[in-house]
């Protein structure tokens, strides 16, 4: 007898409930996709980040993209945060996806994003560009460290994730003496960006 069989998901069901209206289902719809990291989602995912109908279902589609594997999720994350248009948590979720999936270009977007009005967009761009022990980031940091004490909501103030962006480069600038200023993900046998 044993227990009974959990049917997998179908493709289309997580993509509908991607595209919901429950942050909880939405957000799980968003892990399994990632998880499942399937080329049949992957443009829909996409889809939903560019057209997704309310701003929490292209926070979620960004998200997923932060390890999906596919020539289209870095640029699309790009875009979004360089987007003055779109809403902050999706340009913050994409700023945020960056950290783990992204290019060299990726690291100038997110320093001209820096000082984006937003506080959610100067956050998140703190810590993927901490993430990726960008050193070009030091001086526009330290100002934000200096003077920029909005607090993110359930989180902290940009200026504190600004300070611990700072310390965290520096501690892999001593790891790391000798290799270029920016990412290892973008140093090394990884193939290399334009």
């Amino acid at each position: 007898m044993g227990r009974p069989r959990v049917r997998k998901e179908t493709t289309h069901s997580l993509v509908q409930r991607l595209n919901g209206r429950s942050t909880i289902d939405v957000y799980e719809a968003a892990k399994a996709i990632w998880e499942r990291d399937d080329a049949a989602t992957f443009w829909s995912v996409i889809h939903t980040l560019r057209r997704g109908e309310r701003p929490m279902n292209r926070a979620a589609a960004a998200y997923a993209l932060h390890l999906m594997h596919g020539n289209g999720a870095v640029p699309a994350l790009e875009k979004s945060v360089g987007d003055k248009k779109e809403h902050p948590k999706v340009r913050g979720q994409a700023a945020e996806s960056l950290a783990h999936n992204h290019r060299r270009k990726s690291h100038r977007i997110l320093l001209q994003n820096l000082d984006d009005p937003s506080k959610d967009v100067r956050f998140w761009c703190a810590y993927s560009l901490s993430e990726m022990s960008d050193v070009d980031a030091l001086i526009p940091l330290r100002k934000l460290a200096e003077n920029d004490h909005r607090i993110v909501k359930g989180f902290w103030s940009v200026s504190k994730e600004a300070k611990a962006s700072i310390r965290k480069i520096r501690e892999q600038m001593r790891f790391k003496r000798g290799r270029h200023n920016h990412c290892i993900f973008c140093s090394g046998t990884r193939k290399k960006y334009v």
